[in-house]
């Protein structure tokens, strides 16, 4: 629709306007609108073409430009309708015979305006039990039996029936499908009882009711109609007694007269449509009436009211209750009275007179077994043999307390969260007594141990909880519970209760102490054992599981998390760093956890590892002269030294061990502080070079270490060649005193140390402020470890052997 002729503008026009497009005028563009396109309003009538076209016609115009143009769309259609029955309720018969597999068309289909795959496509069943499936075919829609019916159990079924179309995602309806079973005829009558005795009196009216049939069938309608009919029975006696074929009613339709026989047995059937007879047999008695028929009276021994008689349940076997009494004139009484039925009585004669019998218990009553017996006294007429004479006498057990309450368990046990709320239900104690009224009552009672921590209702039997348990204190509690009946005397029975009390995450982990201080020797053994972190954790179960873990640094040590034990992990050296400090979290497994922190310190105690270092002379070939106007006692030279221990272990002293010298006792050395002293005044004779052996030595245990530092002194005005002098120096020494090894053998060592000496006297300072630290911390862990009963762990390091140093220098002055 582009088109331009001549180069000139085109404009573009919907004929008639529609509510679904717009066309724009100068492009051309054919545009949906905010009018939503419903195919199913658009096209009604095209369900089954599944075309929808909507057809517009547009202008396209210019300057000397005209053309009409036919526009077709094709709407598509898209699954926006569920299908849906028009009816809310479909019902569906069935005959109760009908044979599994059998089919039966439903004529409500379903309807889904949608086309296409839109559309209907499926059908099946909701709350069928198996009973029936759903069969969905072109143009036929039934129900399918799969099992076997039964109308006299269940008349009737209810249903879903679902329709489902095949969009995506796909749609349904629904509709109820009620399934009514027909009745067929599958059953016969019955009669409730076959064998009737009736007994009438001679002088019956006629019309006068003598036996009603009854006859059932299980059927309906027709199939259950029953028609009554007599079977063999003797002209005499159809014409005497009426059957209503219908209702079954035998009535009597003339007088008894003298002649008529006394004893009329009826044979009847019930007929039901398809079925065989059934056969009842009704015996009619007529009894002739007398002058003087049989008297009966009862004399009471047992005590009665109102012709009730009242019996304890604990009475004796052979209890009398009365004495039955008979006055038959005409002798019509065959036989001896009896007790009808099986009851705990024994009716006898009395032994002197034949008109008296009495009754008595003949075995235990039990008021809880039965507590009323109806008793009939019969005897049977001599000479009408289905007339029975009776006498009825009613007797009510009365109860007695015979029953202890009994608990449905000897033993109860119930479970409660701790950190209960007071009042807290825990259960309901029932008890059966099965004495009636105040025998039957019941109250119970707690066990004294009991009523400070639990409640029970004396009347409903309700245990509940007084206070808040606490499961660390005590895991469970078992006591007595007491029922107790209401009779005289009393009875009772007991049940033990066990309460477990189960637990809660309310004890975070408790360390020993808050600060653990430990103390071990400088080159600690790897593995070695450093301390017991002790913790507890009052909880139970993952409650009570703590996991330990160092929370800061600590690359050193490392917890053995299996013992407990805090371990060394790298090598210790009191030299770098004197106390390792550390925190350790404990966390338990519960939920939410809980967690404390406690602090740990392992205070690096000294070994003598370090023999003193030698800082002044800084060589065995420095050199010192000495004039011969220096004043006695004067210092002459200084040997300064440091050890990196602590303690005694860094405690020096100064000797001369040996000497090269002219005279022996020339110069001394100041033992504390290493100054070498003029002990002599000079001479001219004391001219030449006096070489020392100086030791310095700490006072370590059990060895102590120490170096060796040669002091060489030149006594004389002036050095007048100084190459002769370091060719002196240059030489090896042969002293003439010496102890430990022969000085001449020692290695020659050339250090140089000035400018470690501040760091030296840090040192040192540090050292003497550590071991006041340390020494007043191992007090404290003392104190605390007596408190609590633990000890700690050292262990045994083995010291290093001493050491010697020759220290050398090229230079000739200090």
């Amino acid at each position: 629709m582009g088109v331009r002729p001549n180069g000139n503008s085109l404009s573009y026009k919907l004929l008639s306007e529609v509510p679904y497009v717009k066309l724009h005028e100068k492009s051309g563009y054919l545009y949906t609108t905010e009018s939503k396109i419903d195919k199913e309003a658009l096209c009604p009538n095209d369900k089954f073409i599944n075309e929808c076209i909507l057809q517009l016609e547009a202008v396209v115009t210019s300057e000397n430009y005209f053309q009409l143009c036919k526009i077709k769309i094709n709407i598509a259609d898209i699954n926006d309708n569920a299908p849906y029955f028009s009816e809310k309720e479909i019902i569906v018969s069935i005959p109760e015979d009908a044979p599994v597999g059998a089919s039966f068309g439903i004529d409500h289909y379903a309807t889904d305006i949608d086309t296409g795959s839109n559309s209907v496509q499926n059908y099946f069943l909701e709350n069928s039990d198996g009973a029936f499936s759903v069969k969905h075919e072109e143009g036929s829609l039934s129900i399918i039996t799969e099992k076997l019916f039964d109308r006299e159990v269940q008349d009737m079924y209810q249903l879903t029936i679902v329709a489902v179309d095949g969009g995506v995602p796909p749609l349904s309806g629904t509709s109820i499908l009620i399934v009514n079973i027909l009745d067929v005829n599958d059953n016969c009558p019955v009669f409730s009882s076959s064998g009737i005795h009736i007994a009438i009196p001679e002088n019956a009216s006629s019309n006068s009711l003598v036996a009603q049939l009854n006859a059932s069938d299980a059927d309906l309608g027709s199939n259950a109609e029953i028609r009554y009919v007599y079977s063999r029975v003797p002209e005499e006696s159809r014409k005497m007694f009426h059957l209503d074929s219908a209702t079954g009613l035998i009535t009597l339709s003339s007088q008894v007269t003298k002649v008529t026989p006394l004893e009329h047995k009826l044979t009847i059937l019930a007929i039901g449509s398809g079925c065989n007879p059934v056969v009842a047999t009704v015996t009619v008695s007529i009894s002739r009436l007398t002058s003087q028929p049989p008297k009966m009276e009862l004399s009471y021994v047992a005590h009665q009211q109102n012709g009730v008689v009242y019996l304890m349940e604990n009475v004796p076997v052979k209890t009398p209750v009365v004495v039955l009494e008979i006055t038959d004139p005409e002798n019509r009484i065959a036989g001896s009275w009896y007790i009808e039925g099986d009851m705990p009585f024994s009716l006898k004669a009395y032994e002197k007179t034949n008109n008296r019998y009495w009754l008595a218990t003949s075995k235990p009553l039990d008021y809880e077994s039965e507590q009323q017996y109806d008793i009939d006294m019969m005897a049977q007429d001599q000479f009408l043999p289905n007339l029975l004479y009776k006498v009825n006498l009613k007797v009510q057990i009365v109860d007695v307390n015979d029953n202890s309450p009994q608990f449905s368990q000897s033993m109860y046990v119930v479970s409660i969260e701790e950190n209960n709320s007071p009042g807290a239900f825990l259960m309901t104690l029932t008890v059966v007594d099965p004495d009636s009224g105040q025998n039957g009552e019941v109250n119970y009672y707690l066990s004294s141990q009991a009523l400070r921590l639990f409640a029970l209702n004396s009347s409903s039997g309700v245990l509940t909880v007084s206070t808040t348990l606490d499961r660390e204190t005590n895991e469970d509690y078992t006591f007595t519970v007491t029922a107790v009946d209401y009779g005289s005397p009393s009875r009772s029975s007991n049940t033990t209760v066990v309460v477990n009390v189960l637990d809660q995450n309310d004890n975070q982990p408790v360390f020993l102490t808050n600060e653990f201080v430990f103390f071990i020797p400088e080159n600690f053994p790897m593995l070695g054992a450093v301390g017991i972190i002790n913790i507890t954790d009052k909880d139970a179960g993952s409650n009570g599981h703590v996991n330990v873990t160092i929370l800061n640094g600590g690359s050193s040590f490392f917890l053995d998390k299996t013992e407990g034990i805090l371990r060394c992990s790298a090598p210790i050296d009191r030299e770098k760093e004197v106390e390792h400090m550390m925190w350790i979290e404990a966390k338990d497994k519960g939920n939410p956890a809980l967690s404390s922190i406690a602090k740990v310190t392992v205070i690096v105690l000294d070994v003598n590892d370090n023999p003193p270092q030698i800082l002044l002379p800084n060589s065995n070939r420095s050199w010192q002269l000495v004039t011969p106007n220096t004043a006695q006692g004067s210092m002459i030279a200084e040997v300064y030294a440091i050890d990196y221990d602590a303690g005694m272990n860094g405690i020096i002293t100064y000797s001369i061990t040996a000497k090269e010298a002219p005279f022996d006792n020339l110069f001394g050395i100041n033992a504390s502080s290493g100054n070498i002293m003029l002990q002599e005044m000079l001479q001219e004779r004391h001219s030449g070079l006096y070489r020392l052996l100086v030791k310095v030595t700490d006072q370590g245990n059990p060895q102590p270490l120490y170096s060796h530092v040669i002091i060489n002194l030149f006594v004389n005005d002036t050095v007048g060649n100084l190459s002769y002098l370091h060719s002196l120096l240059e030489t090896e020494p042969h002293f003439k005193e010496a102890v430990g090894k022969s000085v001449s053998t020692l290695p020659k060592n050339q250090c140089s140390f000035p400018s470690i000496i501040p760091i030296a006297i840090s040192v040192i300072a540090c050292s003497a402020i550590f071991c006041v630290v340390g020494v007043c911390m191992f007090l404290q862990a003392r104190r605390t470890t007596l408190k609590h009963k633990k000890k700690l762990l050292d262990a045994q390091i083995p010291l290093k052997t001493k050491q010697d140093y020759i220290i050398t220098d090229s230079n000739d002055t200090w």
